[in-house]
């Protein structure tokens, strides 16, 4: 029998939603899923019989790491599998049909109209070359809409509008790179709902965002699909995000669902080890843990993270950065024409010997500037870097190539940050041979110990990049950095691209290293959770100029300043506290 999906006219109005449906009946039900990818190796089985609903109006999050079956999950709904995926068994029911084995035009024409999707990354899913407004109208187009050209553009101007961007007829004849991340991600939260749909799944839609900027984007999405009536599918790796958006919460492990229910309950009382795992890595969850469990003065080894214990004082400086300026020239409209724009505004801030202190804005703060400087890759306009006392402007080509050996990088991409076509041995080998040190014998000694020291085994010297997974490769990069045995660590958003595991297994390493190689780090992020499990010290950066200084109790326990009590209420789970110290 030949199921017929209803198709939109493409012509509703911004008051316009989708049909109401009966409450108490699933408009997404998947029961017994099985979905394979044939690969060089055999069948891989990616999804094991996979289970969740999704009632009209409901948002429901599919939570777990990479690998664990969520996106897979995902695209076998609007048969969007990648590769040789295929769904080898199990149901998947939406609004009453089947969807399992429909013929493929049938499928197509629920994408969108029936069923929309915002993916994670807004520049790899916009079209570099097209306008904001042509790929809108695309998008209509292929949705059924039948309006005039001036009603289209009248819509399309619409669509732009009602996901929040303002001069939305402006904004649609600009490219994608005219855009800043969270404009990108509501354009397409704009195209995800431009024909109605009445189920929206959102894959990882903030995950590469500011938090504050992340939760503007989740605030104006739940406006957007409550005034639809449109169910969200939610998918993150960030148990505490997942709570805080969804009433109810699947977890998925290695392509099972391993535990489904009330998000406040799951929370409270995780019945998994996986999902005690999830609760106990997300950072958000696990910063409000650590606050809840200061202010009330438990002593919870558990709770009492490093960087409440003792450390050494600030003024045993191991870089001082004084009144640091850098202004950029921008190229003007006309030839030969520019403007000036000041990145860093005068900051100064102290990085004390073996403590971590954290540079903490959203983008364009200025924050990666200053830590540029502070390494040397970048000249300051004006003020100074002291090294270990020792201004880094007035080294001479030899003394600053020795200061490099003493200062090293941890950039924010593992899979950007290493070279593909060398192996794991010579990645961490190259700083080795360009400082000439040691035989070739006694730095391959090195790189064993390099790889232990990260908790990789010796046997990763000879694979490459692509053969390991994003946690290994950012391991391989500490593992480098470390290779010269510096003494003070640059981490500039060295963790915001992983998994909240992984992510939890990094900064644990970090605290071992620095426990027993007495480092000292600057630690570049936006994401004031991971500063409360990381940092002793905090400077808040805000257009280019330090807003507040303070250690990270102070600055957790009473903000001074707007802007950081807006940083603090933007981390995922703020009013999940009870819950989450309760559990």
């Amino acid at each position: 029998m030949t199921t017929q999906f209803p198709v939109s006219d493409g012509n509703a109005t911004p008051e316009s939603a989708p049909a109401v449906a009966d409450p108490n009946k699933p408009l997404l039900e998947i029961r017994d899923l099985q979905i394979s990818f044939t690969t060089g190796v055999g069948e891989v089985h990616a999804v094991r019989g996979a289970n969740l609903t999704v009632y009209p109006g409901q948002n429901v999050a599919i939570v777990g790491e990479s690998g664990s079956g969520k996106s897979t999950t995902a695209a076998s709904i609007i048969d969007l599998l990648p590769g040789t995926g295929k769904v080898t068994g199990g149901s998947i029911m939406f609004d009453g049909r089947e969807l399992v084995g429909a013929p493929r035009a049938e499928t197509e024409a629920l994408r969108g109209r029936a069923i929309g999707m915002v993916p994670q990354d807004p520049m790899s899913n916009l079209n570099p070359v097209w306008r904001i407004g042509t790929q809108v109208t695309e998008a209509l187009k292929a949705n059924g809409f039948k309006g005039s050209k001036a009603e289209l553009r009248t819509r399309v101007a619409d669509v732009l509008a009602e996901a929040g961007l303002p001069d939305a007829e402006r904004r649609a004849r600009q490219y994608p790179h005219e855009f800043s991340g969270g404009m990108r991600q509501r354009a397409l939260i704009g195209i995800g709902l431009a024909s109605r749909p009445q189920l929206l799944i959102a894959d990882e839609p903030t995950s590469a965002l500011d938090v504050t900027v992340q939760r503007q984007i989740l605030d104006h999405l739940g406006d957007m699909t409550r005034d639809l009536g449109t169910a969200v599918l939610f998918i993150t790796h960030d148990l505490g995000l997942a709570a805080e958006r969804a009433e109810h919460l699947v977890v998925m492990f290695k392509g099972q669902v391993v535990e489904s229910g009330p998000a406040q309950q799951i929370l409270a009382d995780p019945q998994h080890p996986y999902t005690k795992r999830l609760v106990a890595s997300a950072p958000s969850l696990a910063s409000r843990r650590i606050q809840t469990a200061h202010v009330s003065g438990q002593e919870s080894a558990e709770l009492h993270a490093h960087h409440l214990g003792e450390k050494p004082p600030a003024s045993n400086e191991a870089v001082k950065v004084e009144h640091l300026t850098k202004v950029f020239q921008i190229r003007g409209a006309r030839p030969g024409s520019s403007t000036d724009f000041t990145a860093v505004d005068d900051v100064s801030f102290t990085l004390g010997r073996g403590r971590t202190l954290a540079l903490v804005g959203e983008s364009g703060s200025g924050k990666s500037t200053a830590a540029n400087m502070v390494l040397g890759l970048l000249e300051p306009t004006s003020g100074t870097v002291e090294f270990d006392g020792t201004d880094v402007s007035t080294l001479n080509p030899k003394q600053a190539f020795a200061f490099r050996r003493r200062i090293q990088p941890v950039f924010q991409n593992p899979y950007g940050s290493l070279d593909p076509m060398f192996s794991i041995y010579r990645s961490i080998e190259e700083p080795l041979k360009l400082h000439n040190v040691g035989s070739k014998k006694s730095r391959e000694k090195r790189v064993r110990e390099l790889l232990d020291m990260v908790s990789l085994p010796q046997s990763a010297m000879r694979r490459f990049p692509n053969e390991l997974s994003g946690g290994q490769r950012q391991r391989i990069a500490i593992a480098r950095a470390l290779a010269l045995k510096p003494e003070v660590v640059v981490l500039d958003e060295a963790v915001s691209a992983l998994d909240v595991l992984v992510q939890a297994q990094i900064l644990d390493l970090l605290d071992e290293l620095q426990t027993d190689l007495g480092l000292s780090y600057l630690f570049i992020t936006h994401d004031l959770a991971v500063v409360r499990q990381i940092a002793d010290d905090v400077v808040v950066m805000q257009n280019g100029k330090v807003v507040e200084q303070a250690t990270t109790d102070e600055v957790f326990d009473n903000p001074r300043q707007q802007y950081t009590r807006d940083l603090l209420e933007a981390i995922p789970g703020a009013h999940l506290v009870g819950n989450v110290a309760g559990g």
